[in-house]
């Protein structure tokens, strides 16, 4: 009995014993997690700021680039709007300078093509030119040589007459011959003049606008018309001169047709010295 009764109260003091230790180790272990949760409490509680903070600096960021991408945005779309209208302008500028590219090639393929025109009515003017000079050397060669022998027999005579005056008839060929050779204008000038010694001087001259093929038929017609109007005249007492003037009549000859030659003025001069024994007056 004794002993059971011992045991039990070594028993209690055991676990009395027991109970305190736990205790203490409990109380102890609660501190010491409440420091530790109340350290990390602290910790968390700056780590939470932080974010905060962060979380602040991210929304300010944010809302200023969500305002400067809808600048962004904006300036896209006036850039698109200027290109678009950029775009329009030049193409509307460049159909503009095609079509003046185009009026100025035809411009330039015409004004070539007058060139070309010209230089051609240019050369058939100077063989047309070279071709009468020839023919009117060849005619005043011929007419001088006739004065000049005509007047080397004149010398000869000793005879001294008396000054007259006479006056030479020339007619034209008749106007359907004009209308023929196309003559639009006709001047003629009739002069005379009484020279000392019983010489007298006339001469006739005439303009007339005629074509230039019709230069030698016209010549012929002056010179046949002039004696025969005049029969108590010799051709050898006559002297008779033909001044082509290659000048054009007509201010738009430069635009005729190709290989078509322009009117030439014609002037025939007709003077006579001579003796007055052949003159009938």
């Amino acid at each position: 009995m004794e002993l059971s009764q011992l045991l039990n109260e070594i028993r209690a003091n055991y676990e009395t014993l027991f109970s305190r230790s736990q205790i203490e180790t409990i109380l102890s272990a609660g501190t010491q997690l409440e420091k530790v949760i109340t350290a990390r409490m602290n910790k968390d509680e700056e780590i939470l700021k932080a974010a905060r903070a962060e979380l602040n600096e991210a929304r300010r960021q944010w809302h200023h680039m969500q305002i400067e991408i809808d600048s962004l945005h904006a300036m896209e779309r006036g850039l698109e709007n200027s290109l678009q209208a950029t775009e329009l302008r030049y193409q509307t500028q460049l159909k503009h300078l095609e079509t003046e590219i185009e009026d100025l090639e035809k411009e330039l393929q015409e004004v070539r093509q007058d060139i070309e025109k010209q230089l051609q009515q240019h050369e058939i003017l100077l063989n047309s030119k070279m071709r009468l000079e020839q023919e009117i050397a060849t005619y005043r060669s011929l007419l001088e040589k006739e004065e000049k022998r005509y007047l080397c027999l004149n010398q000869k005579t000793k005879d001294i007459r008396k000054p007259t005056t006479s006056q030479i008839a020339f007619i034209l060929p008749s106007s359907s011959k004009l209308k023929k050779h196309e003559i639009e204008k006709m001047e003629i000038l009739t002069k005379q003049a009484v020279l000392n010694g019983g010489f007298v001087k006339d001469s006739t001259e005439t303009h007339n606008t005629i074509q230039t093929e019709k230069v030698d038929e016209v010549i012929k017609e002056w010179e046949g018309s002039f004696f025969k109007d005049n029969p108590h005249l010799r051709k050898k007492s006559v002297s008779l001169r033909f001044d082509l003037h290659l000048t054009a009549t007509d201010e738009d000859c430069l635009h005729m047709k190709q290989k078509s030659l322009p009117d030439i003025e014609v002037r025939l001069v007709m003077r006579r010295s001579c003796s007055i024994p052949s003159i009938k007056t």
